[in-house]
């Protein structure tokens, strides 16, 4: 909650009422920001971003992880949807979905050029994040926002549509 309170005391500009107005690291300058590829916001047109990804799991065979993001130019709130199947569980699929809107973030604590997405509940307290790469690719963070260290795969990949 500090590492969000400092960003959002640089960023300038954003309030309470709309939490998903993009912030930025105070290590980045506004050159940087200004020249960076936007890979998932791009402001020309209103559409869904598709992510999906196959993330281990502890007691089944994994998690199957659908993430559709809005790109909309004319909004501050960007929705998200969230798509969840935990395979092969005892009591077979289990598919749970999950929606809510969504802030970019731009630099983590230990990476001021990063990209992040914060998947928000209703009250604005970040449920998910992901790192977005140069590729296009989200990966998952841990509670601290950090890289998750491990051979296992913890990554979402840009679905063409």
């Amino acid at each position: 909650m500090k590492k969000l309170a400092y960003i959002l005391l640089f960023a300038g500009g954003i309030s309470c009422d709309a939490p998903t107005e993009e912030s930025r690291y105070e290590g980045e300058t506004e050159e940087e920001m200004v020249n960076r590829e936007e890979l998932v916001l791009d402001n020309t047109f209103s559409t869904w971003m598709h992510y999906e990804g196959l993330l281990p799991c502890a007691d089944c065979e994994g998690i199957r992880t659908v993430l559709k993001l809005e790109n909309s130019p004319d909004k501050k709130e960007r929705a998200y949807e969230l798509t969840e199947t935990y395979l092969g569980t005892e009591d077979g699929d289990r598919e749970f979905v999950s929606q809510g809107i969504y802030e970019v973030v731009y630099g983590l604590e230990n990476n001021p050029g990063a990209m992040a997405i914060r998947l928000l509940d209703e009250n604005s307290a970040a449920v998910k994040s992901f790192r977005q790469d140069e590729f296009g690719t989200l990966h998952l963070l841990d509670g601290e926002e950090q890289a998750i260290v491990s051979d296992l795969n913890y990554s979402l990949e840009l679905v063409e549509q």
